[in-house]
């Protein structure tokens, strides 16, 4: 079995250190035996120490791209810039924020699972990386994942997730979660099977109070359709309005994991909901700077701005996000 330093820094392939010299094998060996030192002994991981390991060099020889397209499909919402007048026989495909700089922090592995040490290590290394400068240097985190809490040990919204989280909004970044897709599930009984639709389905982290929890609309005709069938729906488990807002989740386009980088795929879920949100977020902060640091403040925004479909607040939040209205609306 892997010990967890191990899962957090497998397949990292050419690490270098902060003066972007290729580090040895055995600096790399000495470094995990250092970070599993700190896990056994229960002491805060010293990010000074393993940061040099988290560095993928982005050329072209050794550039490892993720394994799962998950990521990369969030990530091309976000901040893709495919345009035709660099290759004329190419579709268009640009991002909410084509000239945005993403921290690709990659806690899923090649199969597609995730573990809770490695959403904490990524939140921690976030919180860390803002503590080095006097201003924040990542202003907002985009979560598109979901993860289950035990209840008997922990109250809703309660989690160390949540909590690490709430931490980061703290401290002054935005944070966006995808609510999850477990707006519609399948009912078991003695006799037979039934489909329906879920109440009270939102995950971690998006449980979390301060975070802004995303739920999914259509990405042509929201006014018609509404809530997409498989978004999550609240309230939370302790009786908290969520999700705080829509954004489009349904057959959304892409960049994906191909035999070059410029392949494309349509993908359903919350999760490609979320990064509109966090696109919006990001263009609110570039217009109005004074928002750099106020999370709650861009939440209020974008929450106030967002556009009602008529629905129930337990299924749309507040609306659908809506970046003319926000970026007006100061």
């Amino acid at each position: 079995m892997k010990s967890e330093s191990e899962t957090l820094l497998n397949s990292i392939g050419p690490s270098i250190d902060s003066e972007g010299r290729p580090l040895t094998k055995k600096e790399i060996t000495d470094l995990i035996s250092e970070v599993e030192k700190m896990l056994k002994n229960g002491r805060t991981i010293d990010w000074s120490t393993i940061a040099p390991l988290l560095s993928i060099p982005h050329n072209k020889d050794d550039y490892i791209p993720p394994r799962h397209t998950h990521g990369t499909h969030v990530a091309g919402i976000l901040g893709a810039d495919m345009r035709p007048w660099e290759k004329p026989n190419r579709d268009t495909l640009v991002g909410m924020c084509p000239g945005i700089k993403i921290y690709d922090l990659r806690i899923m592995g090649s199969d597609g699972k995730i573990d809770e040490f490695s959403i904490l290590a990524a939140l921690q290394f976030v919180r860390w990386l803002n503590d080095q400068r006097d201003g924040l240097v990542i202003h907002g985190v985009n979560i598109s994942i979901s993860m289950y809490h035990d209840v008997k040990s922990y109250a809703c919204g309660r989690t160390p997730a949540c909590d690490e989280c709430d931490r980061l909004v703290a401290e002054g970044t935005v944070v966006v979660v995808a609510a999850d897709n477990e707006g519609r599930a399948v009912y078991q009984s003695e006799t037979y099977n039934n489909e329906g639709f879920r109440a009270l389905s939102i995950t971690d982290p998006g449980n979390s109070e301060s975070v802004i929890t995303v739920g999914s609309t259509h990405r042509d005709k929201p006014h018609t359709y509404g809530v997409s069938y498989f978004s999550s729906r609240g309230p939370t488990g302790d009786g908290r309005f969520k999700p705080d807002i829509l954004g489009p989740g349904e057959k959304i386009l892409s960049t994906v994991i191909g035999d070059d980088f410029e392949s494309t795929d349509r993908m359903d879920g919350t999760s490609m909901a979320a990064p509109h949100v966090s696109g919006a977020a990001a263009l609110l902060i570039s217009k109005h700077k004074e928002l750099i640091g106020q999370p709650m403040k861009v939440k209020e925004v974008l929450c106030k701005s967002a556009v009602d479909l008529g629905r129930e607040r337990y299924f749309q939040g507040h609306g659908m996000v809506d970046v003319l209205r926000a970026l007006q609306s100061l």
